[in-house]
């Protein structure tokens, strides 16, 4: 299945499509979620004596906190992966490309009578949905990307340390 088929073939609730406005807040919802997750299972943790003389990182509450970590990054990255896709095929869908080319200027340099101010060409309705839809796709993708990269940062000290110092 390409293109409009696509997009056609999967029902899912609106806000949970790749070009949802609501995808450029999941990423890093999802995310804080885990950074709460996080720090408060080492909180709860650390006050319940779970990780009592524990000395380096090879414990069960950090086995247990960078699964969750790892179950999160995959989350974020197949989010990513997506939102990236879905662009790619909205991409596709427009005939004219991600640029409109300029209509042409005669030999003095001056615009075409009928060409609009500016030397835009102007776009229909449907053109501009489906420019819109795929910048929202592909700023999630982004957006979800680096949520993803901020949960490996954040994640790396339990890698590295013992879940109470």
């Amino acid at each position: 299945m390409t293109g409009r088929r696509q997009l056609v073939a999967r029902r899912m609730p609106r806000w949970l499509s790749p070009d949802s406005p609501w995808q450029l807040a999941l990423g890093f919802a999802l995310w804080s979620l885990w950074f709460v997750g996080v720090y408060g299972g080492v909180s709860v943790a650390c006050a319940a004596g779970w990780a009592a003389g524990a000395t380096g990182p090879g414990n069960g509450v950090n086995g247990a906190l960078i699964g969750g970590t790892l179950a999160t990054l995959v989350l974020l990255l197949l989010a990513a992966w997506r939102c990236l896709r879905h662009a790619r095929v909205l991409r596709r869908l427009d005939p004219a490309g991600p640029r409109r080319p300029a209509r042409p200027v005669d030999a003095v340099g001056q615009a075409e009578a009928d060409q609009p101010p500016g030397g835009e060409v102007p776009e229909s309705a449907f053109d501009q949905r489906l420019e819109r839809r795929r910048f929202i796709a592909f700023m999630a993708a982004l957006l979800h990307a680096l949520a993803a990269a901020s949960t490996v940062f954040v994640a790396l000290p339990l890698l590295r340390l013992p879940p109470c110092l």
